[in-house]
């Protein structure tokens, strides 16, 4: 999701696009983005006009819980906005078909690019979180009945130019209240698994049905071994990891089987974890052949947790005004742009500055007590749970922060 610069950033992204399709038909011309009143239609050079005349609602997003939330977890959900454009071309001189030529200049190049890619928003706005939204921003034709687009022209006083109108969805913008969120729940049911569904129909192609992490936890880290569960794995080489977040990417060679020794199975495959990715979400995906080539299945993924290496159980004293200052050093390193909060007993509470392994936090009228502590990265918590397996699991005990 992105911040409250995410309309600017649109606006931007789509100024830039139009401006390099009008400048293929018409070297000299621009693209601006002005209200209809205030572009100057005696002005000597082409000029094609972006005017955001509407803001609406996604209403299928408008009550969508945020996408980085974890089962149980309560927060906001975020602005769905909708995004309605003019584009007009204004010509020196009036003269109809240099722009009707850069109409159809700004037209191909959205159409060219019906979604505002990553890079593209990050490009055009680096001052804006835009570019770090998990949905597509996608550009569509928007269709102007004659008496709408009358009525907007008469609105501005001003004498009516040829006009096409779209829209681009949905730009989602984050709420600024902090999320709920209560620590794991131990076990569910008898054996703790929960309920389980599977169907099987006998694939000839590599599958995955399941990242299994060590001790039965929900997230893995640098130097543990995960085991892949599936079908057909026997073939993989290699395994791809790729973070979400970051583009940061990681080829983990699958060990030969012995020469002379029996097959690697099929239905599993076991790897170590090498460092250099930051926490996260990351995709998985099989590689095969040498050198290794992406096999035309998945992704899938799993969870890198963070692991915190400032030592625990700590204490952090409030100010006169309440507050407590928090310094929280973690592995691996955080990147550029990740969402850290640190999680006290059901409270979250966002970082402050992020540095390296080193991150700050402001706690706001912080309650003295005890608190289970977890910090998360982009979604994944570090682990609070010593070893899910155990029977019965508990929280670690020196995972904790005293607030006084």
């Amino acid at each position: 999701m992105s911040d409250a610069r995410a309309i600017e950033a649109v606006t931007e992204t789509l100024r830039a696009l139009v401006d390099d399709g009008v400048k293929g038909v018409l070297p000299g011309a621009t693209a601006v983005a002005r209200p209809l009143d205030q572009v100057n239609p005696t002005a000597q050079e082409a000029q094609v006009n972006l005017f955001l005349y509407q803001t609406g609602m996604a209403a299928e997003l408008r009550n969508a819980p945020p996408p980085d939330l974890l089962p149980g977890e309560d927060a906001e959900p975020a602005l769905p906005l909708v995004l309605r454009y003019l584009l007009t071309p204004f010509v020196p001189d009036g003269n109809d078909l240099v722009a009707h030529r850069l109409l159809g200049g700004a037209l191909q190049a959205l159409h060219t690019r019906p979604l505002l890619t990553r890079a593209e928003l990050a490009q055009s706005a680096p001052y804006s979180d835009l570019a770090r939204q998990v949905d597509s921003v996608r550009i569509t034709w928007h269709a102007f009945e004659e008496k709408d687009i009358y009525s907007l022209w008469s609105v501005f006083q001003t004498p009516y130019r040829l006009t096409t109108a779209f829209e681009v969805r949905a730009v989602l913008i984050d709420s600024r209240r902090p999320a709920r969120t209560p620590v794991p729940v131990l076990s569910r049911g008898s054996d703790g698994r929960g309920p389980r569904a599977s169907a099987d129909v006998r694939p000839t192609t590599p599958r995955v049905d399941a990242v299994v992490c060590p001790g039965g936890q929900p997230a893995a880290r640098a130097g543990e071994r995960i085991e892949l569960r599936g079908a057909n794995l026997g073939g993989v080489s290699a395994v791809r990891l790729t973070h979400l977040g970051s583009d940061a990417t990681l080829v983990v060679p699958v060990p030969a089987p012995a020469p002379g020794g029996p097959p690697r199975p099929s239905g599993t495959l076991a790897l170590t974890l090498p460092a250099g990715l930051p926490a996260g979400v990351c995709a998985v995906t099989l590689l095969a052949g040498t050198p290794p080539a992406e096999l035309p299945v998945g992704p899938w993924y799993m969870a890198l947790a963070p692991r915190i290496t400032s030592p625990l159980p700590a204490t952090a004293v409030r100010d006169a005004a309440g507050d407590a200052e928090v310094v929280v050093n973690a592995d691996p390193p955080f990147a550029e742009g990740q969402r850290v909060f640190l999680l006290l007993g059901g409270d979250a509470h966002a970082a402050g500055s992020l540095a390296g392994h080193t991150a700050r936090f402001t706690l706001r009228r912080a309650r003295p007590g005890g608190y289970p502590v977890r910090l998360r990265v982009d979604g994944v918590d570090s682990l609070l749970v010593l070893d899910r397996a155990a029977n019965p699991p508990a929280y670690d005990p020196s995972q904790r922060l005293t607030v006084i």
